[in-house]
């Protein structure tokens, strides 16, 4: 058709009523994840100078800046906003980057992969309409999670957060959204299939964030051709700035109208990028069904185990400012100074294992998952009619996944201690470390029991599982915080792991949580090997 947008409109809302819940939940989740927390910050910090003060020189460590990025603040002006800011926006606009890149190219290339874009095509509709359909679907989408988070965080009357900063703040990320679903959609004309779509897409924004972690260190002023640093260099409770904004809407323009004119171009299936001749012959390993499943989760568990490592590494690095962190800000002192036997690194050391645990339960969640994923994807079908059977299928992906648990969680204590080792005059041992990380691990089995339960007797309701997941960091993380009655906090499986070092190891409470994820795996285990196969 010469109209190559015809039936953008059409296609829009038949996009939107497909979408409509799920993008709800999104906007609902990030707007809670970017402004949901100010009041609480406020709580611990904002009514203590000295606190404050403290926390900028924490920050100011460049293993910190090299994680969270600079601020153009000062001690001065290191407000309770700013603080917010610098901690919270690189992450959430790394967040908001993801799922944006995921929605634009499962309805893109992943839907072209599957026959549905041809089919759409056979009518008459526009060769860019689909696309553009996408894109208004996006714009919406970011602008009324700014809407959201704005509110959200004007309702909470922090002090020196007014309305003009808290609009800049979540308009910063609401654009790093938007931006990077306009990069995702070049890659989708340029890649041979969805997955390399979202390889290369992924690999660019890990590119990008590692790149900044040099620039922002060594040469500022080159931060401002990263789209990545577009999002701090707002300087948001600071200096207000709206440049960057005008430069990633731009920029956003430019890779839109860039990935028109490749997709005019384009034959439907194909990339301009040459696909990889495979191999004429499998490996060896690739003829069980082990080494199978971990080819197929091979990126997804490397991605993983790096990044729970710079967790790790992320939370190491404040460790030899936290003496002087907690001495000057009396929230902390009521936390941490309680215990006179052991130090402040030893009882921090418990609660931030809360996080990293939560972390690693979600790369095995995530690892399980796919044995049902790929089910009702139809995957599995050719291999399920075979001889393997639904035992060795689901033990496996079982095993393999309580495995990663281990392994996650050591990624994550690997390098919290070599990060503490680096900045503390009396670093912990790696044995100190790796007991107060072990611990948490028949809780991380617990949530794969839960799992296999779900995978087995509710297959099509498994994202249950991530909702107990939100439940669980609420408590273990705000807990402290605020007055949570005891029976809500005696659902969370995490409120029973001893935190060691500073509590005894239980081993009765223990060995019961393995023995209750074992029985939980083990009924799983019983429905699964009989019930019907599910389709999306």
């Amino acid at each position: 058709m010469k109209n190559r947008f015809y039936k953008t409109g059409m296609l829009f809302l038949h996009t939107l009523r497909r979408d409509w819940l799920k993008l709800l939940i999104w906007a609902v989740a990030l707007s809670l994840f970017t402004g949901g927390f100010a009041s609480a910050m406020y709580e611990i910090y904002g009514k203590d100078p000295a606190g404050l003060k403290a926390m900028y020189e924490t920050l100011k460590n460049p293993a910190m800046i090299a994680m969270l990025g600079p601020t153009a603040a000062t001690a001065e002006t290191y407000t309770v906003g700013a603080m917010y800011a610098h901690e919270m926006i690189l992450f959430t606009a790394l967040v908001f980057a993801i799922v944006s890149i995921m929605h634009v190219i499962s309805r893109t290339r992943k839907e072209e992969d599957d026959g549905t874009t041809e089919l759409i095509r056979s009518f008459q509709v526009g060769r860019l309409a689909g696309t553009t359909a996408i894109v208004i679907e996006m714009f919406l989408l970011h602008l009324v999670i700014i809407a959201l988070s704005t509110g959200l965080l004007q309702v909470q009357h922090v002090p020196g957060m007014n309305f003009s900063s808290n609009l800049l703040y979540s308009a910063s990320l609401g654009m790093q959204g938007f931006l990077w679903a306009m990069i995702a959609l070049i890659f989708v004309q340029l890649a041979s299939g969805a997955g390399s779509a979202r390889g290369l897409s992924f690999l660019t924004l890990g590119f990008f964030y590692i790149v900044r972690m040099a620039t922002d260190m060594n040469t500022p002023d080159a931060s401002w051709f990263n789209p990545l640093g577009w999002s701090y260099l707002v300087n948001v409770y600071v200096n207000d700035s709206w440049f960057p904004i005008v430069i990633a809407f731009v920029a956003s323009i430019v890779f839109l109208a860039l990935s028109y004119l490749l997709e005019q171009s384009r034959d439907m299936g194909a990339g301009y990028l040459p696909e990889r001749t495979g191999r004429a012959h499998a490996k060896e390993r690739l003829l069980s069904l082990p080494g199978l499943i971990l080819r197929l989760q091979k990126i997804y568990i490397i991605g993983w185990l790096f990044a729970l490592f710079i967790c790790g590494a992320m939370y190491g690095s404040i460790f030899g400012d936290m003496d002087k962190f907690v001495s000057e800000n009396e929230m902390m002192k009521q936390m941490f100074l309680h215990n006179a036997n052991y130090t402040i690194q030893e009882q921090f050391i418990s609660v931030l294992f809360i996080v990293l645990s939560l972390l690693t339960t979600i790369f095995i969640a995530g690892s399980l998952m796919k044995l049902v994923n790929e089910e009702k994807k139809g995957r599995w079908d050719q291999l399920y009619a075979t001889k393997l059977s639904r035992t060795k299928f689901y033990w496996y992906h079982v095993i393999l996944t309580s495995i990663l648990g281990v392994v996650g969680q050591f990624s994550a204590i690997l390098g919290l201690y070599l990060a503490q080792r680096s900045v503390m005059e009396t670093p912990l041992s790696l044995w100190e470390i790796t007991k107060a990380g072990i611990a948490w691990v028949p809780a991380i089995f617990f949530f794969i029991g839960i799992l296999a339960v779900l995978i087995g007797w509710l297959p099509r309701f498994t994202a249950i599982i991530w909702g107990y997941l939100l439940f669980a960091f609420f408590v273990s993380y705000f807990g402290q915080m605020m007055d949570i009655p005891e029976f809500v906090t005696n659902l969370d499986i995490f409120s029973y792991i001893p935190k060691v070092p500073i509590e005894e190891w239980k081993w009765g409470t223990i060995i019961l949580i393995k023995l209750s994820a074992f029985f939980m795996i083990v009924i799983g285990f019983i429905r699964y090997k009989k019930r019907d196969l599910v389709n999306e």
